[in-house]
């Protein structure tokens, strides 16, 4: 009998190929390990703060921006006012009380003039926050954070720079508009009157609220960004860069 060496080689081959295909795409990393290698941590860091100068500037330039034209920005309408700087709950008998007995004009003022203050606070809070931040941060476990949760990034930096952040503006940089506006010594005279009224002493830190709402207010924006950025490519910058190329990966 006669054996066709030409066909039975084909046949091997055709096997051996099958083979190979099956074990490639039966064998899946559930550990990231083959991905992980696609990048170096320092170039996965890259892409997260990368990521974090887009969505921190663009969350500066969208709250820290007086809009006196258009009404559409900054902490007092952005997102039909989403992230107005308000009074704190604990004030709430005192603005009842004042408003009743026709403060309420001044009051609203104090509202715009908080809400003002934050909004002037940009270049300050770019140069001596955000800049500095951007330039000295390193991710811990960058993988993890790349793959984590919509806002893990920003939530990285909530949770490690938050604290800064809030000192600094109460502090130094909202501060320093507050007085410029004159908010603390009018806020101390509402109380005065409210005191006045019903003999009830009111003493709720006008600046340590208006700072917390800010700094909450800034990081959720950066959070919202943030998700955009991981589901829309066109976010990422240039294709050639590591902030695209990595991101990709998701």
């Amino acid at each position: 009998m006669q054996v066709n060496f030409s066909n039975l080689m084909k046949k091997r081959i055709y096997l051996i190929l099958l083979s190979v295909i099956v074990i490639f795409f039966s064998c899946k990393d559930d550990s990231g390990q083959f991905e992980k290698q696609l990048f170096t941590n320092e170039q996965i860091n890259i892409a997260l703060k990368d990521c974090l100068q887009l969505t921190s500037d663009t969350t500066l330039n969208t709250l820290c921006i007086v809009d006196t034209v258009n009404k559409k920005l900054g902490y007092s309408y952005y997102e039909s006012e989403a992230y107005r700087i308000d009074f704190p709950a604990a004030a709430k008998p005192l603005i009842d009380t004042l408003t009743a007995y026709g403060f309420g004009d001044a009051m609203d003022t104090l509202i715009i003039n908080i809400n003002y203050a934050a909004e002037k606070c940009g270049n300050k809070i770019k140069s001596e926050f955000l800049q500095p931040l951007i330039k000295k941060i390193t991710f811990q476990n960058p993988y993890q954070i790349l793959h984590g949760e919509n806002s893990a990034i920003t939530n990285y930096v909530k949770k490690n720079n938050q604290t800064e952040f809030i000192a600094l503006l109460k502090n130094s940089i909202l501060l320093e508009q507050f007085n410029t506006l004159k908010i603390i010594s009018t806020w101390n005279t509402l109380q005065e009157e409210y005191y006045n009224i019903t003999g009830k002493y009111s003493a709720i830190d006008i600046l340590d609220s208006s700072t917390q709402q800010m700094v909450d207010g800034f990081f959720k924006l950066m959070g919202v960004w943030e998700e955009a950025v991981r589901n829309d490519p066109k976010l990422r910058g240039k294709e050639t860069e590591w902030f695209y190329r990595v991101f990709a990966t998701l």
